[in-house]
């Protein structure tokens, strides 16, 4: 390249409309998330037959079911944090094909220690590549349309769990129930042969990269987006020295990253107390299985329209202006649902609003994470953030639990749970009254310039 006037390839981005390459990126992300909610409701369609089949007891399936989730804990935010220091595309392959072998292995598990195990892999999997993808995509997104693609990103997710509803009681009226894992986990793997041909790698870090390779793959990527290769350019970000994590809680974002933290916590922590107890809840209260699985269907419904939304409020509106509202919404539903009883039209609008706005909370929570932290360490932030939101889904189902066994009712745990996105209103409040979050159209400041 020559050394004319350097071109700053990251507000080309911003300015240019979205090209092709940026749309098989958003695409691509998409597919990941719309596989994660996949995967999401198969073990529980499949939990009855593998009990069957493992002989095992309700116990040992709760820890089943929180076996992945427990994996994408910690995969969030190590995995992330690699991400930033080796490239998003390569953690983000890696991530994908892991998540797929250790689907197909669930489907041969052949005791209690061997399906947690495949099942805490598959969550490795899917913890790793959540972060890589919204932060590869986030740096391919104009600003001003960062939190919608964000959001509408994080929408495929429960649309994967309501197309795999369909897809799954499909095989298994035709099939055994080992094909629904087989299937689950060949269709990452071949996902990540696509994502390994198509993906572009992050334009930041293949700036930053010193060898050849890294400026071969910098020039091809200049061309994909049909810009012109014998500019010089250069591409706001600086990678920063020291541990990944550290910077989180540096350079005045502790606040911020702590009251995200909370956000993610609670907002995850309600969805997931929503899909896995308010079926044995309503029916405790008298409603018949066959209507509980209608209400779980309209909080994914709910939660889709929610979450496909919000990134645009946020752009338009502010995102103080549009989570807090919502998530006290959410609160409220919550709490209603807990007096509906067995009526099935009162649970369904109920539960359905608990999707909508405790969902809106929870996906403008990954939009203002994106936004809010500097793309060199967008994976770092964004993993650290989604761990926490895992680490939600796995406490708050077993706090509910123990409240059940204590004795609680319905009513009396719903209101329980209702302080929850109560709390994430606050955390999301105080962000605002510190002017912590980004201002609307806006993203985080730019670091350094690197050029290339």
């Amino acid at each position: 390249m020559n050394a004319s006037t350097p071109v700053n390839l990251t507000r080309l981005i911003d300015e240019r409309p979205i090209g092709r390459t940026q749309i098989v990126t958003f695409l691509l992300c998409a597919t990941v998330a719309f596989l994660d909610g996949l995967d999401s409701q198969s073990i529980g369609i499949a939990a009855p037959f593998i009990a069957r089949a493992l002989s095992l007891d309700k116990s040992q399936l709760g820890v089943v079911f929180s076996a992945a989730v427990i994996g994408a804990v910690l995969s969030a935010m190590l995995l992330g944090s690699l991400a930033d220091r080796i490239g998003r595309k390569r953690v983000l392959i890696g991530s994908v094909a892991l998540f797929g072998c250790g689907t197909i292995a669930t489907a041969y598990a052949s005791s209690y220690a061997s399906l947690l195990s495949w099942r805490v892999l598959s969550g490795v999997g899917l913890g790793g590549a959540v972060p890589c993808f919204l932060a590869l995509a986030s740096e391919y997104a104009p600003r001003r349309r960062r939190a919608t693609i964000t959001s509408l990103l994080w929408s495929a997710f429960p649309l994967g769990g309501m197309a795999g509803g369909f897809a799954n009681a499909y095989l298994l009226r035709h099939f055994d129930w080992h094909v629904i894992f087989i299937v689950g986990g060949v269709l990452p793997l071949v996902l990540a042969v696509v994502l390994a041909a198509m993906l572009p790698e992050s334009a930041g870090f293949l700036a930053e990269g010193k060898d050849v390779r890294h400026e071969a793959s910098f020039d091809r990527l200049v061309a994909r987006l049909g810009l012109p290769t014998d500019v010089r350019y250069v591409v706001d970000t600086h990678r920063p020295e020291g541990a990944p994590l550290r910077h989180l809680f540096s350079d005045g974002r502790c606040t911020a990253t702590a009251l995200l933290s909370l956000t993610f916590f609670m907002a995850f922590g309600t969805l997931a107390v929503t899909v896995l107890w308010m079926p044995v809840l309503l029916r405790a209260d008298g409603m018949q299985a066959s209507d509980t699985a209608i209400v779980i269907g309209f909080h994914g419904l709910g939660a889709l329209i929610g979450m496909a939304i919000v990134g645009r409020l946020i752009e338009r509106f502010g995102g103080a202006r549009v989570l807090v509202p919502s998530l006290i919404v959410g609160a409220v539903a919550t709490f209603v649902t807990g007096y509906a009883g067995a009526e099935l039209t009162a649970a369904s609008i109920a539960v359905a609003l608990i999707g909508v706005f405790v969902g809106l909370g929870a996906s403008g929570a990954i939009a203002l994470c994106v936004l809010f932290y500097p793309a060199q360490m967008r994976s770092t932030g964004v993993g650290w953030s989604m761990g926490m939101g895992r680490l939600g889904q796995v406490v708050a189902p077993i706090a509910v639990g123990a409240l059940v066994q204590h004795g609680f009712t319905t009513a009396q745990v719903l209101i329980v749970v209702a302080i929850a996105p109560i709390v994430a209103a606050l955390a999301i409040a105080l962000m605002g009254v510190a002017r912590l979050l980004p201002a609307r159209g806006a993203t985080s400041a730019p670091g350094e310039l690197v050029s290339h």
